[in-house]
C-alpha cells in the first residue's frame, strides 16, 4: 500500500471517529450530486464540519415545522450562513411608498400566474451578487407586460449595472429596481446582456424601451395581497430567508421565523386557499435545482416570515384587468 493510500485511510478513520459513517456517507453523496470538489483535505474537513452543522439545523427546522415543508440536503449545505448571505438584522436603504387602499371585489380561492405563460423561467443569481431584488422586480414587470399582450424577457443585469440606489450586488429592495426603471426604462436581455453575477459599468447607449408608469405598495395584509393577485398580476415581497437555505419542498410554516428580519426578495405568483394547509406560491432566483423547481410555498394567513412587510408591484398606465388562472 502506497504512502498516499495509507494517508487516505488514516484521514478517513479520523473523520469517521469525529463525524460517524452516516455523516460522511451523506456528505459524499452530496458532493457527487452537486459536483462539489475541494482543494485540500483541510477544506474537505472544514466543509464536512459545516455540512454536519447544517444537517443539525435542518433537523431542528423539521422539528419546528407546522406545515408540510421538508428540510435537508440542498446545493447550499456546505456553506455557512455568512457565505450564503443570510442576514440576521434587517436593513432599509430607502423608505418604500405608503400603502394604497385596494377596492377590488373578493379574492379567488386559488391563483397561479404561471399557467398564463407570462411568468419567465427561473434563473440563478449565484452567490457573488445579492440581487434577488432585481430578479423579483424584473419578473414582476415582465408579467405585467405579458398581461398587457407583450411577452418579453428583460435584462436583470441592466438593473444591477444602472441601479440609481447604490451598488446593485450589495443587496437591495424591489423599490430600488422600480425607481431605476422609472428613471431609465429597461432593455431586453438580448439587447443589453445576460446576467453576469457582478456589477459592471452601466451601458447607457443601449435602447431601453420597456417602461413602467409607477409602483405601488399594498396594505400589509394577506387578503388585500390575494385580491391584487386575483386581478392584477404578481407581487414582489421581502421575507426572512432563514428557512430557505435547507428547504427541499412543501409548505413552510415556521413559527420562529422572524417577521422583522427581511433579507431576501421573492415574487408571489399565486396562492391556494382550498387545501387544509393554505399557501403562497413564490418564485425564487436560486435556479431550478433548488426547492420545487426553483419555487417554494409559504403558509398563507399568519404573515409567515414577514411576507406582508413590503408587498409591492410595478404599475402600467395601460393596465388590463385579467383574472388569474386557477
Amino acid at each position: 500500500m502506497t504512502v498516499l493510500c495509507l494517508l487516505i485511510v488514516f484521514v478517513s478513520s479520523l473523520l469517521v471517529k469525529a463525524f460517524g459513517n452516516t455523516e460522511i456517507s451523506q456528505f459524499e453523496k452530496f458532493m457527487i450530486r452537486f459536483k462539489k470538489s475541494y482543494s485540500s483535505k483541510e477544506e474537505f474537513q472544514y466543509r464536512l464540519q459545516i455540512f454536519t452543522k447544517n444537517m443539525e439545523q435542518a433537523r431542528l427546522l423539521q422539528q419546528a415545522e407546522l406545515g408540510t415543508a421538508v428540510y435537508g440536503v440542498t446545493k447550499y449545505s456546505d456553506l455557512t450562513d455568512q457565505e450564503f448571505g443570510i442576514q440576521r438584522n434587517s436593513k432599509e436603504y430607502n423608505v418604500p411608498p405608503t400603502p394604497i387602499e385596494k377596492t377590488e371585489s373578493t379574492m379567488q380561492p386559488e391563483c397561479d400566474w404561471r399557467k398564463s405563460g407570462f411568468v419567465s423561467e427561473v434563473k440563478d443569481q449565484g452567490l457573488r451578487c445579492k440581487s434577488s431584488w432585481a430578479f423579483a422586480a424584473v419578473s414582476n414587470i415582465e408579467t405585467l407586460w405579458g398581461i398587457n399582450g407583450h411577452s418579453t424577457n428583460l435584462s436583470v443585469q441592466q438593473l444591477i449595472d444602472c441601479n440609481v440606489c447604490g451598488d446593485g450586488c450589495k443587496r437591495g429592495y424591489q423599490w430600488h429596481a422600480f425607481r431605476t426603471v422609472l428613471f431609465k426604462n429597461l432593455a431586453t436581455e438580448n439587447d443589453y446582456q445576460e446576467y453576469q453575477g457582478r456589477k459592471n459599468k452601466c451601458d447607457e447607449a443601449v435602447m431601453s424601451v420597456w417602461w413602467i408608469s409607477g409602483f405601488e405598495m399594498l396594505p400589509r395584509n394577506e387578503n388585500a395581497m390575494s385580491i391584487h393577485l386575483s386581478y392584477n398580476g404578481t407581487l414582489t415581497v421581502v421575507i426572512n430567508s432563514t428557512p430557505l437555505k435547507l428547504y427541499k419542498g412543501g409548505v413552510i410554516h415556521q413559527p420562529d421565523c422572524s417577521k422583522r428580519v427581511g433579507d431576501h426578495v421573492a415574487l408571489i405568483v399565486g396562492y391556494h386557499k382550498k387545501k387544509k394547509t393554505p399557501y403562497w406560491i413564490l418564485k425564487n432566483s436560486w435556479g431550478k435545482d433548488w426547492g420545487e423547481n426553483g419555487y417554494f410555498r409559504l403558509y398563507w394567513g399568519k404573515n409567515s416570515c414577514g411576507v406582508t412587510s413590503y408587498p409591492l408591484s410595478a404599475t402600467l398606465d395601460r393596465d388590463v384587468k385579467a383574472k388569474c388562472p386557477m
